[in-house]
């Protein structure tokens, strides 16, 4: 029988080796759930939007802006410092008068903070 190691370990079989790809495969999904990749608390549950006639911006004319600087840049906007435990992962500011909204992310973020932030585009602070 052929040896890995110079004969310390025997070669496993094809099926071993599926297994084995199985095995490794869940293993690296399954640290992509991480406690920093978890949505905020407010985003976990579905929610009903308001009716249109109370909403903050009824049909906001929306800008999307993806910065490398996005947690210093939302830091600036939102008064939430960048420290080594927290950072604002994504900002949203609005002209009612205009009816603009600009949406700021950094480079890489998730569609859990684009949404949050979209919201408050029609709903204002709901959650301060």
């Amino acid at each position: 029988m052929l040896s890995w190691f110079y004969g310390l370990m025997p070669i496993p079989s094809s099926r071993s080796w599926v297994l084995v790809c199985a095995v490794l495969t869940a293993l690296l999904l399954s640290g992509c759930e991480t406690t920093t990749m978890r949505p905020p608390q407010v985003d976990t549950v579905r929610f009903t939007p308001m009716p249109e006639s109370k909403r903050v911006i009824a049909q906001p004319k929306i800008k999307y802006l993806v910065r490398a600087d996005g947690y210093e840049y939302c830091a600036r906007i939102t008064g939430i410092p960048v420290t080594p435990t927290s950072r604002p992962m994504a900002c949203a500011f609005w002209n009612v008068r205009r009816k603009e909204c600009t949406v700021v992310t950094p480079l890489v973020t998730g569609y859990n903070y684009v949404g949050h932030e979209l919201r408050h585009c029609f709903e204002g602070s709901f959650h301060d």
